[in-house]
């Protein structure tokens, strides 16, 4: 068989193997393969950076889009390191997107709703803007402190694009962190602050202790702790990353071709499952993540 003959059925293997990475998580966890409110399928969006050998800065990015409903993952993109990270990524109708603090961005929510998306991503403490019903820029210090004091903050806001002024509607919910766990998030914060040599303002430190969360979702269908339970699945992908990276050699990604990028990293998230049964004495991290099949 002819290299080129390998190569094109290596490609076209790629959804194959991602429903073998399907079939063994859906045997593991068949609980979260249950629907939504609305019919909504929960799509974890995240992004992992791939550096070959060479100069650091020529990595690439490896952006995915990982559906917890059927717990498989269905789109891998790899970019430059120019790319940037987006959560409207391929949305589509009838999703509800899953992201960190980096996919936070006005602009970028707002095209996730205009493509018929929800949205449930984490906020960080200086971005993006909030504005009150009048339009006055709110004071995010001042929620977290509210939150403290009614245990959980559920306000409705307009998420504001500083330079652009585009607006887009989302509930900000906050909830205090417990006081080991934000007393062990305001010390990474020092740390990571210390590690990029800046100082970090007081204010910043304070908000790290708080889970702050912005989405598009109705609170009837979606109060508080229902947002904060499933925005914790998107350890899911988290975990996957990191244990493909350290078990099975995701950085060893050679491709730039999408197929064969999604068939490598459905290669290696199957090959870090069987891994893990092999390796019963490796801890997920506690308390809010999940095992990788959970």
């Amino acid at each position: 068989m002819s290299d080129v003959a390998m190569l094109k059925r290596l490609k076209a293997s790629a959804d194959w193997v991602g429903s073998l990475v399907s079939l063994l998580l859906a045997e593991r966890c068949p609980e979260a393969v249950a629907g939504l409110p609305g019919g909504l399928r929960m799509m974890a969006v995240d992004a992992t950076v791939v550096a070959p050998p060479g100069p650091k800065r020529d990595y690439f990015m490896v952006h995915t889009v990982f559906d917890l409903s059927r717990l498989q993952l269905c789109s891998v993109e790899v970019t430059d390191r120019h790319e940037a990270e987006r959560l409207s990524r391929g949305a589509k109708p009838g999703e509800l997107r899953i992201a960190d603090r980096a996919y936070a961005r006005a602009t970028d929510l707002a095209r996730a709703v205009a493509a018929g998306a929800d949205f449930l991503v984490r906020a960080p403490s200086n971005y993006p803007r909030l504005l009150d019903s009048e339009g006055q820029v709110l004071d995010r210090l001042a929620l977290c402190r509210e939150a403290d004091q009614k245990r959980v903050l559920d306000r409705s806001v307009q998420v504001q694009d500083g330079k652009s002024k585009l607006a887009v509607a989302a509930r900000v919910v906050i909830f205090p962190l417990p006081p080991e766990a934000a007393e062990k998030a305001r010390r990474a914060a020092r740390r990571l602050a210390a590690k990029a040599s800046y100082a970090p303002s007081q204010a910043g430190i304070e908000m790290a202790g708080y889970l702050v969360l912005l989405t598009s979702l109705a609170p009837d269908d979606w109060p508080p702790e229902r947002l904060a339970s499933t925005y914790r699945l998107r350890w899911q992908i988290e975990l996957a990353f990191k244990r493909m990276k350290s078990l099975v050699g995701l950085e060893d990604l050679r491709a730039k071709d999408p197929d064969l990028a999604r068939l490598w990293i459905n290669t290696a998230l199957l090959a870090a499952l069987l891994a893990e049964d092999d390796l019963p004495a490796l801890d997920p991290e506690a308390p809010d993540s999940l095992p990788l099949a959970a």
